[in-house]
């Protein structure tokens, strides 16, 4: 059993900003509410999301008899204008980065887990949520309360038991729905589960080049991924 006091000072110690744990359960349906997302065809051409869905709700089916999912996070900067290429995007690829620092995460602890950075087929911002590093809000990603959801995520799937798992925090969205108004092409649901329509979200569209902007979308300026949502969200300001 891993003293989850050691995994975070370790985690801290590779250059993740926080660190939860959680229980490998399976997700539930209000957790992650996919299969209604993909019942409503939201998902637009992401037809990967199709695949694999058991496996995204239950980590147990990725990596065989897992225990814990233990979660990072790695903060970086809000963009310092509006326009252009997403705050995500503009340093160094982020997916190798987090994955360098899961991989010597793993090393440093000495187990067996298997490392995953959005490429993998496991939902990285509710796996985040359940670990108690923030909360799933109104415009779909993790906002913590530190970094707002200036956020990248990534995760070691493990066999090993962890002496104490985290809390989920409860969503203080509440009936703020700025990040939904700020989308000039309504791609955010305004109620309901946390729930965004992929065929109107302009970091769709530029992110995936072999599907065309369609007539009278608006990219406000953005040519690589869209941060509006982000910059109308309350607990961004703070940064």
């Amino acid at each position: 059993m891993i003293s989850s006091q050691y995994i975070k000072l370790v985690a801290a110690e590779v250059g993740f900003d926080a660190c939860g744990i959680a229980a490998a359960g399976p997700l539930t349906d209000e957790e992650y509410p996919l299969r209604s997302w993909l019942a409503r065809g939201w998902h637009a051409g992401l037809s990967y999301m199709e695949r694999n869905i058991d496996k995204r709700m239950d980590p147990s089916l990725l990596v065989e008899g897992a225990k814990s999912v233990i979660c990072c996070v790695s903060a970086y900067p809000p963009p310092a204008t509006r326009g252009g290429t997403a705050a995500y995007a503009v340093s160094r690829e982020y997916h190798q980065v987090v994955k360098d620092m899961l991989f010597r995460l793993r090393q440093r602890l000495g187990i067996e887990a298997k490392a995953c950075c959005d490429t993998v087929p496991i939902s990285d911002k509710h796996w985040a949520a359940r670990a108690g590093l923030g909360w799933i809000g109104r415009n779909t990603l993790l906002i913590t309360p530190q970094w707002g959801s200036w956020v990248n995520l990534g995760e070691l799937v493990t066999i090993e038991p962890c002496d104490h798992y985290d809390t989920p925090i409860p969503s203080l969205c509440h009936d703020c729905n700025l990040c939904v108004d700020a989308c000039p092409n309504h791609a955010l649901a305004p109620d309901g589960p946390p729930m965004l329509d992929a065929r109107h979200c302009t970091a769709y569209y530029t992110t995936h080049h072999e599907r065309p902007i369609p007539p009278g979308h608006l990219t406000a300026g953005y040519t690589q991924g869209c941060d509006l949502c982000q910059l109308a969200c309350p607990h961004n300001r703070t940064r």
